[in-house]
């Protein structure tokens, strides 16, 4: 089945059905991602939710689950607007319940939040990098289910719910703080129950998931400009005997801290030149810059280090093709083996990231920002953006 949402252009639904029931009751979900990653893990798990509520839930039910992407317009840091499109969307399809699936970060009333369920609704809201990136898929599975248990128990009510039970220890909820009300933020928005991530780990794991999200090899080919440069300067470098010499000389510490300042060095040059710096908005938390920030500078991180791996690995072909043995053994007045053309490919890669590759230019800014940022958080700079103009 094919669906169009108007404010997205292009919405694709499918559906997966389980086992007829008994007396043949069946309960449609919906399954609401963004696009990109959390459509991914929608799409793996809506031919598997099926059969997996059908055990965990209610043996008496058969479950319909559709998947239809949607961009969850407007910031995902308003929880409440998620809950809100969850459930227009849930009423225009005709779905009993539905979760929804963003890749940004929500935080409410001083909580990093992993999940919302709203039994008045009929939705539930999934913060997936909240997660963090180990087990993601798995993690996502077990979390949709329990947000399903939920939804189903409290929609059912105390009565009608003697069989089943929404509040099953173990799995999603274990390293979860489970919070319900009377939280005041969680009656305004209509929220019965609320996931929250541990305060020890919570925020490192967030960030590795909105590294995730942000999908960093995907900005690996916008270096490849600076790849080329980077290699040229290296194998101009590699033909002369001082360069030989010096990493000789150097030790392992100063190699590392070389490698380190080269890392970092593009790293900034990337982020200022192209403009992925954020500054607070007007009345916005510091935190939330602070916190695109650092997923922003990690993602670039990684795209660097794959291109100094890739930088170092062309170096060592060069070096082992382009400089003879008995010549380098010659010079340096000793032996010479596979560790002293490690250390020589290992120098100049770091000195060649910093004079070929910040020399040159990636890809043009729209590019570049494409592949660092995920697609929601692009649509929340798209909209910034807009409202900037508007205010002008």
């Amino acid at each position: 089945m094919a669906s169009t949402d108007p404010r997205e252009g292009e919405s694709r639904t499918v559906r997966s059905r389980g086992n007829q029931s008994a007396n043949g009751s069946t309960v449609t979900l919906g399954l609401i991602p963004a696009p990109e990653i959390p459509e991914k893990i929608a799409r793996e798990l809506a031919a598997e939710l099926p059969q997996l509520l059908d055990r965990r839930v209610d043996v008496r039910l058969s479950w319909d689950v559709s998947v239809f992407v949607d961009p969850l317009t407007g910031s995902a840091r308003d929880a409440p607007e998620i809950l809100d499109v969850c459930h227009d969307r849930r009423v225009r399809e005709g779905w009993d319940m539905a979760v929804c699936l963003t890749d940004l970060p929500i935080y409410r009333n001083g909580h990093l939040v992993v999940a919302d369920a709203s039994a008045s609704r009929g939705v539930a809201g999934l913060s997936l990098p909240a997660l963090g990136t180990f087990r993601l898929r798995s993690r996502a599975k077990e979390a949709t289910l329990r947000l399903v248990e939920e939804l189903h128990a409290r929609m059912l009510g105390p009565e009608e719910n003697a069989d089943t039970s929404g509040r099953r220890e173990g799995g999603f909820l274990a390293p979860y703080r489970r919070i319900e009300p009377p939280d005041e933020d969680m009656k305004n928005m209509g929220v019965d129950v609320r996931f929250a991530a541990p305060r020890v780990n919570g925020h490192p794991r967030l960030l590795a998931g909105m590294v995730l999200a942000n999908r960093p090899w995907k900005l690996f080919p916008s270096f490849k400009g600076a790849l080329a440069a980077a290699f040229a300067t290296g194998a101009y470098a590699l033909i002369t005997p001082t360069i030989w010499t010096l990493s000789d000389a150097v030790g392992w510490a100063r190699l590392l801290l070389l490698m380190v300042a080269a890392v970092v060095a593009m790293v900034a040059w990337v982020v200022v030149a192209h403009g992925l710096w954020e500054r607070p908005g007007d009345g916005e938390p510091r935190r939330w810059a602070r916190l695109y920030n650092g997923a922003t500078a990690l993602t670039v991180t990684a795209a660097t280090l794959l291109s100094y791996a890739t930088l170092f690995l062309l170096v060592l072909v060069a070096a082992w093709v382009f400089v003879p043995g008995g010549y380098l053994q010659s010079t340096l007045r000793h032996p010479v083996g596979f560790g002293e053309y490690l250390i020589l490919s290992w120098l100049t890669a770091s000195l060649a990231l910093v004079a070929g590759a910040l020399g040159s230019s990636l890809e043009d800014e729209d590019t570049v920002r494409e592949a660092a940022y995920g697609y929601r958080q692009r649509r929340r700079n798209e909209d910034a953006d807009e409202d900037g103009s508007d205010a002008s």
